[in-house]
């Protein structure tokens, strides 16, 4: 899926022929999701991409099903029959199948190899996706280093210090490096810094000097780091640049995946 100019995730323009109506509903409660809090009808218009008059004839219907709740003032909430679908529908989405989907579309979409990582005392590889346009090696499932992987920075970034610093610190000892539990905290910090100001992380592999990795984290119900969602690709091929295709490809798909896990608004809108 791609995002509309108001962040708004939008349905491709291929593929079998729909009922546009719903799709254009589908889109609205979206943008009442975005929030923060309730949301006024010139918002939800922008945000869907439709006139307020339009917006206004669909509320009207979301009101009186009760997927949609007003306070009366213009102001618009998700209702109670939509968390009761969500409720349902959470009991039965496999998650595991929903990131899978997508690391697979994403290496269709940009041909890199695409991996999701989880965190278990330090980065384990769950999916791997080789590269669609060849010449990319395949990543193996399994344990990783932190320090020397996009994903591991990403965890670094965002689990709390308590989990990560221990991790840090044997890995550098496994390097032969033995360090202070404060030059550890600011290893840790630099990291952390690099990431956020970023919005992703970027690492020279350093079992192959010529590739890199980029990785962006996916979010969970919580508003927590649930995995991290990785391109990797030979440094002539992969740009870093924030504003390169391949980039905003992997930014928007890790947006779209914290949404579809319920992840609070401010990690995925816009």
């Amino acid at each position: 899926m791609a995002s509309n100019q108001a962040g708004i995730l939008t349905p491709p323009a291929s593929g079998p022929r729909g009922i546009q109506s719903i799709e254009i509903g589908y889109r609205i409660l979206v943008a009442i999701q975005m929030g923060p809090g309730a949301v006024a009808l010139k918002d939800i218009a922008a945000r869907a991409g439709v006139a307020p008059s339009a917006a206004h004839n669909y509320l009207v219907s979301f009101v009186r099903t009760g997927m949609v709740k007003s306070d009366g003032r213009g102001l618009y909430r998700l209702g109670p029959s939509l968390a009761a679908l969500g409720m349902t529908a959470a009991r039965d989405v496999d998650h595991f199948e929903l990131v899978r989907v997508a690391a697979v579309e994403l290496a269709e979409e940009t041909g890199l190899g695409v991996a999701v990582v989880i965190w278990s005392n330090g980065p384990v590889i769950l999916i791997n996706q080789a590269a669609v346009r060849g010449r990319i090696f395949d990543l193996r499932n399994g344990p990783v280093e932190m320090l020397h992987t996009a994903a591991g920075h990403v965890f670094a970034a965002y689990l709390p210090a308590s989990a990560v610093l221990p991790v840090l610190v044997r890995e550098l000892e496994t390097d032969g490096l033995a360090v202070t539990q404060a030059e550890a905290q600011a290893r840790l910090e630099r990291i952390r810094r690099a990431v956020i100001d970023r919005g992703y992380s970027v690492v020279e592999l350093r079992t192959l000097p010529t590739y890199v990795a980029v990785s962006v984290p996916i979010w969970n119900t919580h508003g927590e780091v649930a995995y991290g969602l990785t391109i990797t690709a030979p440094m002539s091929m992969l740009d870093t640049s924030p504003g390169s295709a391949q980039i905003r490809a992997l930014r928007e798909k890790g947006r779209e995946l914290s949404r579809l896990l319920g992840a609070p608004a401010e990690r995925w809108a816009g």
